[in-house]
């Protein structure tokens, strides 16, 4: 599925931020998990599925039985068509609805609800906990992003814009104390190209309790190294986390030039005072918060 292609249309990005299961395929948007009644007064659940060419074709496909009633009875005020039809050699289509309101249909968004609501209504009656927005996860299976699923936060916040002027920067954390974890636990939910973790310290049991989440007993008793356990637990969400299982010295620091920003977490005063020092003279932005 193409999140790029969802991401440029409100339509889908307000059906996929709202739960609903959606998937373009083809040419196709597909909309599954939709939950009906049949004939023998069974929840079952199927799949809608709408042309993206020409949002005046008010008709939309399904996969599945012939929705009905809470008596069992075909929902007559949508039929249309129940015959198979092969749309292209990845979808076919059991039958297809009718219901066009006065005016049509102003976007994908209203035609699709709409449909949900009249083909669910009978579901949702006989189990009120029935529904089509399963909020489920979608992975970044097409690799189109930095993280491992689909950042969904993003356009339900308005923050898009914003984001976008993280993608491509190469972001340095020196230091993975009680203040360069909590900054990572941020950074690595932004769409930033690389994340580089640099310390040289093992993740102890005192770090346990001044750290982001919670550290589990077996992950303590393993000893990892700072940035191998921050890595790990990070890498769940973003995909280019790099370790750099050491201090910077002066030896080291030109390891900061390809940076875009660093931010400079260490609370020793004379490790600070090289490593802030050779940012400015190279010109590298950062923050010091050691």
């Amino acid at each position: 599925m193409s999140q790029q292609l969802i991401n440029h249309s409100q339509d889908l990005k307000r059906l996929r931020d709202e739960g609903y299961e959606i998937e373009v395929r083809g040419g196709y948007l597909l909309i599954h998990h939709i939950p009906f009644v049949n004939q023998i007064k069974q929840i079952q659940y199927g799949t809608l599925v709408t042309t993206l060419h020409n949002i005046q074709d008010h008709v939309i496909s399904f996969i599945g039985d012939n929705p009905c009633d809470v008596n069992g009875e075909f929902i007559t005020a949508i039929q249309h068509n129940n015959a198979n039809a092969v749309l292209n050699n990845e979808i076919t289509v059991n039958r297809s609805f009718s219901n066009k309101p006065a005016g049509g249909y102003p976007n994908y968004y209203e035609k699709v609800k709409r449909y949900t609501d009249i083909i669910s209504a009978p579901a949702k009656y006989l189990d009120p906990l029935v529904t089509e927005k399963t909020f489920k996860v979608i992975a970044d299976s097409a690799n189109e992003t930095v993280f491992q699923y689909i950042d969904t936060n993003s356009s339900r916040s308005n923050i898009e814009m914003i984001n976008t002027k993280l993608e491509g920067q190469k972001i340095a954390i020196i230091g993975l104390g009680g203040t360069g974890a909590y900054i990572l636990d941020m950074v690595a939910k932004t769409p930033v190209k690389e994340i580089h973790l640099f310390d040289g310290d093992s993740f102890d049991q005192h770090n346990a309790f001044r750290s982001p989440g919670a550290a589990s007993m077996n992950d303590l008793s393993e000893g990892p190294r700072k940035v191998v356990y921050y890595q790990k637990l990070y890498s769940n969400m973003h995909k280019f986390i790099h370790v750099h299982d050491y201090y910077l010295k002066k030896e080291n620091l030109q390891e900061l030039d390809q940076m875009d920003y660093v931010f400079v977490c260490v609370d020793k005063n004379t490790a600070r005072a090289i490593i802030t020092d050779y940012l400015v003279s190279k010109g590298v932005a950062f923050s010091d918060v050691g």
